[in-house]
């Protein structure tokens, strides 16, 4: 993540390194606040947070398309985080964290550690990360 975000969206979230994770009862409202913040959301992945590590379900993503060429910032910012906040929703509520948590060699009680993991961008730290990513 490359931008500072303000304190209304990363209320409640956790922070390992330069990422924050929502509980799921949370997310909603930073997403809600990103949008009021013209924030455009890249996506996110679903995480067990635990004491001993990180145990990321990069296959439980929630992630929006690209910016179009020639959609306006904060028409991209509304749709990527409605893109996102619905796909969200989706795994939220079909998805069997207490398996993906024994497929991880986790017990049940892993999931009390559950976050969402989200990438929020201003249009200029979008544009630096692209750029960046060019170099690569």
């Amino acid at each position: 993540m490359s931008v500072l975000l303000p304190p209304d969206i990363v209320n409640g979230a956790s922070q390992r390194g330069d990422e924050y994770g929502w509980r799921v009862s949370d997310f909603l409202g930073a997403i809600a606040a990103a949008k009021s913040h013209g924030l455009a959301c890249l996506g996110g992945q679903f995480q067990f947070r635990l004491p001993e590590g990180i145990y990321e379900m990069y296959w439980v993503n929630a992630d929006s398309t690209e910016r179009r060429s020639g959609e306006t910032w904060a028409d991209y910012s509304e749709r990527s985080c409605s893109e996102v906040l619905g796909k969200f929703k989706d795994l939220a509520s079909k998805t069997d964290f207490v398996k993906e948590a024994s497929k991880l060699g986790l017990l049940s009680s892993a999931t009390e550690g559950l976050v969402f993991v989200a990438y929020f961008e201003t249009e200029a730290s979008l544009a630096e990360l692209k750029a960046t990513q060019k170099l690569v």
